[in-house]
């Protein structure tokens, strides 16, 4: 995924497709830039509702908050690298499913 095109079909495009129900952008609480990297972090970041398919789940009327960081890598005058670090077990929580809560449940000797 080296490419705009590749951005689009492997992140953007299967995205907007599974959260086109919208969401909404609630902030940056903090960005930052070093030398060569660069990102920001929201808590919550994202408001979404999902339509049908992210992450697995099916559509679901209740929106969900996406809590990101974002850290980015420059080299010469590009993006080399992007990390996107999203709580996945918090919005999965938000949509119904505990993640934790059933790990636990399933803990040998107890």
């Amino acid at each position: 995924m080296s490419t705009i095109d590749g951005y689009i079909k492997h992140h953007a495009g299967p995205f907007n497709k599974a959260l086109s129900e919208g969401y909404k952008f609630n902030a940056h609480i903090a960005r930052l830039a070093e030398g060569h990297f660069g990102g920001f972090f929201g808590w919550a970041n994202l408001t979404v509702q999902n339509s049908g398919g992210f992450l697995g789940m099916t559509a679901s009327a209740t929106p969900a908050d996406m809590r990101v960081v974002d850290i980015y890598r420059e080299e010469n005058g590009k993006l080399a690298e992007n990390w996107v670090f999203i709580d996945v077990l918090h919005y999965l929580n938000m949509q119904g499913l505990d993640v934790l809560s059933r790990m636990e449940s399933l803990a040998p000797g107890e």
